[in-house]
């Protein structure tokens, strides 16, 4: 019993640093930042080099891609202590799960078309049946999957450059993302609210420019949760922990030196210059879909180590946070509207990239105080709540 609940107490505590990397990341869609290149940030006079391009390169490879990836195994590993545990329970778990699935899904869409177009949620929503049809696979299985999924999109960003090659960027911002910029600036709530739908929309068509690179990402990612949980790897951290930290201690520094050269150009360096351009973006591209996992992989290792058997007040507080998960990623984009859409406070745009990320920092901040509260009268989230009860079989 005591391993389990540590067991409970570790993911929690991870999911609620998932959340906080998550948050850095998206917040700087609210700024602006995410939209521009760095140089089209200093035309606009958004931020100064001097602070803007160290911090960027350093989100860059320490913070992008690598948090949600670590949200998409926690979800994977979630399906499976779920399902097992509406089977020790004699409940219909499948029939459970997907009626989860398709309210998570439901939820996603309004969140992503109305409030935010970088939700995540909705396509959970889709990737999550999958997990149902892995669940009968063995870990060998699932493994040769993750392989060949991997496999798949890599080839298929290579095809895809030769089909569509990479263009240099200039210093002209092209007008949908003007347009963007300024409805998240001057636009009322009606007009901001219009521009999600078309935002979703452009995701996923980046998404398959770019070789379906983070569907497969949150796939896979669902994938080695899946087998985690198969595996007992959070009852069984003692056993694994001197490998796996040998291992990750080896591969982590060589992974952020090839992150670092491919975010090399934030700082104004250029590197591979002898190579055509549409190639070295190729190149670039391939590295960041390579690394990033297995950073996530690294990231999970040090923090399963680190939160095991703890007894600290304040990591339990952390860990409240992510007991609230959903409520708390729904919370940040409402937050987010806020302080940075023309209709309320109005800080896109007059915000630096640091400031922005205190913002970020003061807003988990509120959420830890806010969940740790709430459990205090409450056993789940608000949004938890109404997820399990809509789920629950007739």
């Amino acid at each position: 019993m005591n391993q389990a609940i540590n067991r409970i107490k570790t993911i929690d505590i991870i999911r609620s640093i998932a959340l906080l990397g998550i948050l850095i990341f998206n917040i700087q869609t609210y700024a602006l930042f995410t939209f521009l290149t760095p140089e089209q940030v200093y035309k606009l006079g958004l931020d100064s080099p001097e602070i803007y391009a160290p911090l960027q390169f350093l989100l860059h490879i320490f913070v992008n891609g690598q948090f949600y990836t670590i949200y998409s195994f926690l979800f994977g590993l979630g399906f499976y202590l779920l399902y097992q545990k509406n089977i020790r329970q004699g409940l219909d778990a499948g029939k459970i799960f997907k009626r989860r699935l398709w309210i998570l899904l439901l939820i996603g869409l309004v969140h992503g078309l109305v409030f935010w177009f970088g939700d995540i949620l909705h396509k959970y929503g889709i990737f999550g049946f999958t997990l149902l049809y892995f669940n009968k696979k063995s870990v060998r299985s699932i493994v040769k999957w993750i392989i060949g999924l991997m496999t798949f999109s890599f080839l298929l960003q290579i095809l895809i450059s030769f089909i569509n090659p990479a263009a240099p960027k200039t210093l002209e911002i092209n007008p949908i993302i003007m347009e963007v910029v300024q409805t998240w600036q001057h636009g009322s709530i009606g007009a901001v609210f219009s521009l999600q739908k078309l935002g979703v929309a452009m995701l996923w068509v980046m998404n398959v420019e770019n070789g379906l690179s983070s569907n497969i990402h949150y796939l896979c990612m669902f994938l080695l949760g899946l087998i985690a949980g198969k595996m007992d790897v959070f009852n069984r951290i003692p056993e694994f922990k001197n490998k796996l930290l040998k291992s990750a201690l080896i591969i982590f520094p060589i992974l952020i030196l090839i992150k670092a050269i491919t975010n090399f150009d934030i700082l104004g360096i250029k590197v591979m210059t002898e190579i055509p351009f549409q190639f070295r973006e190729l190149i670039f591209k391939l590295m960041i879909f390579i690394t990033t996992p297995f950073i996530t992989i690294c990231y999970l290792i040090f923090f399963s180590v680190l939160f095991s058997n703890t007894k600290s007040a304040v990591f339990d507080w952390i860990g409240n946070t992510g007991k609230l998960g959903l409520t708390n990623y729904l919370m940040q984009t409402l937050l987010c509207m806020i302080l940075f859409y023309g209709y309320a406070f109005g800080l896109s745009g007059k915000t630096t990239l640091l400031e922005t990320t205190f913002y970020a920092i003061l807003i988990y901040i509120f959420q830890v105080i806010y969940s740790n509260i709430w459990l205090k009268y409450f056993k789940t989230g608000p949004v938890e709540n109404l997820w399990r009860l809509l789920s629950k079989s007739k």
